[in-house]
């Protein structure tokens, strides 16, 4: 009898031994899983955060492209100008190069404040746009039809 109870003390510890196992070893399988996806994850924002990068630099060359294209235009526009027509009085002026008069820019800004005051003298008589002249019914029935109490008063 004394030997049976070894043997059933050692099974019984053998199967919870067992058990221990099996559940630490789904725990570390689940945590390199979690780890393993973890490491695609941070892989995958690294690359996208070097194509956002890489898309920035293109657009900005793509810009510097396109803007010195366009100078290009404008002074190939402007000597064909002069050579075509030396005795027009059309002249090209190529924006950002040629400077600009102040009187002209200071005359731009005045006719902007005068007109911009005007609106705003008529805005703050007039009504808002978004009001509705006169009763559209919505809200309160047209004089014409009495309302529904009106009608089901006893006699």
């Amino acid at each position: 009898m004394d030997w049976t109870i070894n043997i059933l003390f050692l099974v019984i510890g053998g199967a919870i031994g067992f058990i221990i196992a099996k559940l630490t070893a789904g725990r570390s399988q689940t945590d390199n899983a979690v780890t393993i996806k973890n490491q695609q994850l941070e892989a995958e924002m690294e690359q996208y955060k070097q194509d956002v990068e890489q898309h920035f630099a293109d657009s900005a060359n793509l810009l510097g492209n396109m803007a010195q294209e366009y100078s290009n235009v404008y002074k190939h526009m402007a000597q064909a100008q002069k050579s075509l027509l030396p005795d027009s009085d059309l002249t090209i002026k190529i924006p950002f190069i040629e400077p600009k008069e102040p009187s002209l820019v200071k005359e731009a800004l005045e006719e902007v404040e005068i007109e911009a005051a005007a609106n705003d003298a008529k805005n703050d008589s007039a009504q808002p746009n978004d009001y509705v002249s006169g009763s559209h019914g919505i809200i309160n029935p047209p004089a014409d039809k009495a309302p529904l109490a009106e009608e089901k008063k006893p006699a």
